[in-house]
């Protein structure tokens, strides 16, 4: 009897005495690393082609300002740009990822992650993100007209939405699957490596993915989209269902969104459609957590 009791009070011992998780400094440091890596490969993709501009610059008499260099760039090089720069990411972001974590992991499979509530719910988020960010741009539209004009600039000047080749092949396909490794990816696997709570985790990532778009608009609903982007990547473990939903969003958003501004809908009728949106959303969530195969912690 002696014996048993004391079996049992090691046990309980065992169990209160069992270690924390502790906050690995050094990883949450690390986290900060691919924001700044996917910029600086930007940067350098840009360099050589800036220069060419400055110098097809130089053989026009006065002809040198910075609008001069960007509307020769953008004309001249930035479709060039944008495809060397999504190459060259997804080529560093992917051997990162794979040799870091996915090597290292259990292997998800696709019939772990896809499922027909994981197809819904991806659906789900990009229809209900793209009325309701709809509906936020037209807000900032009445209430911060200087900061929504800002945002319409860079559209234009980025050439990503008038070449309709670039708008593929880097909008729609190459972007998203860049970002996905890098945000999702990278910087979800250093975090979690941290040891920091996954709501910090999501957090953190979706506000680095958010900064990285510059202008406020877009860093405000970049950093939305990248927090339900980091939900799925938290339930499903995987990044395969992220880039899908990144690259259905984007592709609604460059031919669904032109074609509901042909339609002509005013802009109660949108803000409408994005509180409905919204409903939509917190269904979606609902869905998921419902799904046998999501993650339940």
């Amino acid at each position: 009897m002696e014996n048993k009791d004391e079996i049992n009070g090691m046990a309980e011992n065992s169990v209160s005495e069992t270690p924390k998780k502790r906050l690995k400094v050094g990883y949450l440091f690390l986290a900060i690393v691919p924001s700044a890596l996917i910029m600086m490969i930007q940067t350098v993709a840009q360099f050589p082609f800036l220069i060419m501009s400055m110098l097809n610059l130089m053989e026009v008499p006065g002809g040198f300002t910075y609008e001069a260099l960007m509307d020769d760039f953008n004309e001249k090089y930035a479709a060039y740009v944008y495809i060397i720069y999504a190459v060259i990411g997804v080529i560093v972001f992917a051997l990162w990822y794979y040799k870091g974590f996915v090597k290292k992991n259990p292997k998800v499979r696709l019939g772990d992650v896809f499922s027909p509530k994981s197809i819904l719910a991806v659906l789900g988020f990009v229809i209900g993100l793209f009325f309701a960010i709809n509906a936020f741009l037209i807000l900032v539209d009445w209430f911060l007209p200087s900061l929504m004009d800002s945002y319409n600039e860079l559209v234009e000047m980025s050439g990503v939405i008038t070449d309709p080749v670039v708008t593929l092949i880097y909008g729609i396909i190459l972007g998203p699957i860049l970002e996905e490794l890098c945000f999702r990816g990278v910087m979800y696997s250093l975090l979690e490596k941290s040891g920091v709570k996954v709501f910090w985790v999501i957090l953190i990532q979706s506000l680095f993915f958010g900064a990285m778009h510059i202008v406020l608009v877009q860093v405000l609903y970049a950093a939305i989209l990248g927090l339900f982007l980091g939900y799925l990547r938290y339930r499903y473990r995987s990044i395969t269902i992220t880039v899908l939903m990144h690259i259905l969003f984007n592709l609604m958003g460059t031919f669904i969104g032109g074609a509901i501004e042909k339609l002509g809908f005013g802009d109660g009728v949108m803000l409408i459609l994005g509180g409905i949106a919204l409903i939509a959303v917190a269904f979606t969530i609902v869905l998921i957590r419902s799904d046998k195969k999501a993650y339940r912690p």
